[in-house]
């Protein structure tokens, strides 16, 4: 294709940003700027607009999906009560509208990153569950780095390519929760030393879906800025 690929990045609904009087959509400008960096054009898509509906032409522009990290996914999802630590979203619809934009890149066959919330979500919404608090010991999992292994055969370890040693790849990692029950057709492809499930697959589909945050380090770790650049390539290619 001539140009840069687009790349829809799906907005959190937040209740209160500084400067502004009322709720906005905004994403992390880690994650802009990874995809900027990486070589696409980052286009932020609100979740309060339906924008799978057939009548919208967003999604004729768009070559690929970056969907990032946020709060807890309503664990009325996979069929549990909160616990006293859960952190839901401020937009009550947020959820099913990072549903969508998952369930789009599949129908679509658009390539697709999957961070941290969202792997947790589209495991989910495969009937999958959590582990709504992860124990922090032995391996602490908020607001720390740490290695994991990733399996050779997997669309993570091309991604990744000669980035990183597969064996001990260092990620940014910020969160509490964790996989539990792994859902349909998908497969565990990266693993932290205490049994946490860093990244799953679909071998059927062009996404990578981590537990951790490459949009932190993106500016200055190799392996992180290798994920984006393999979706904004993806989307190159199939645009």
């Amino acid at each position: 294709m001539t140009g840069r690929p687009v790349i829809a990045i799906p907005a959190l609904s937040s209740a209160k940003v500084k400067g502004l009087r009322f709720s906005a959509s905004v994403v992390a400008n880690g994650v802009i700027e990874a995809v900027r960096r990486a070589g696409g054009d980052p286009v932020l898509l609100p979740p309060l607009l339906d924008w799978s509906d057939p009548a919208s032409r967003i999604m004729r522009h768009v070559d690929g999906i970056v969907l990032p990290g946020g709060p807890d996914v309503d664990p009325k999802r996979y069929g549990q009560r909160a616990e006293d630590r859960y952190a839901g979203c401020d937009f009550a619809g947020q959820d099913e509208a990072d549903a969508r934009a998952i369930e789009l890149a599949s129908q679509l066959r658009l390539p697709a990153l999957l961070i941290c919330r969202a792997m947790q979500l589209w495991n989910v919404e495969r009937g999958g569950d959590l582990v709504q608090h992860w124990p922090q010991e032995p391996r602490n999992h908020v607001d720390t780095v740490h290695d994991v292994v990733v399996v050779r055969d997997s669309r993570l370890a091309g991604a990744l390519g000669d980035t990183a040693d597969l064996d001990a790849v260092s990620v940014s990692s910020y969160h509490h929760q964790a996989i539990g029950r792994l859902g349909r057709g998908l497969r565990v492809v990266a693993r932290a030393d205490d049994g946490a499930v860093e990244a799953i697959e679909d071998e059927s589909l062009e996404i990578v879906a981590v537990q951790w945050h490459p949009e932190d380090r993106a500016d200055r770790v190799a392996s992180d800025l290798a994920l984006f650049q393999w979706v904004v390539n993806a989307a190159g290619r199939a645009a």
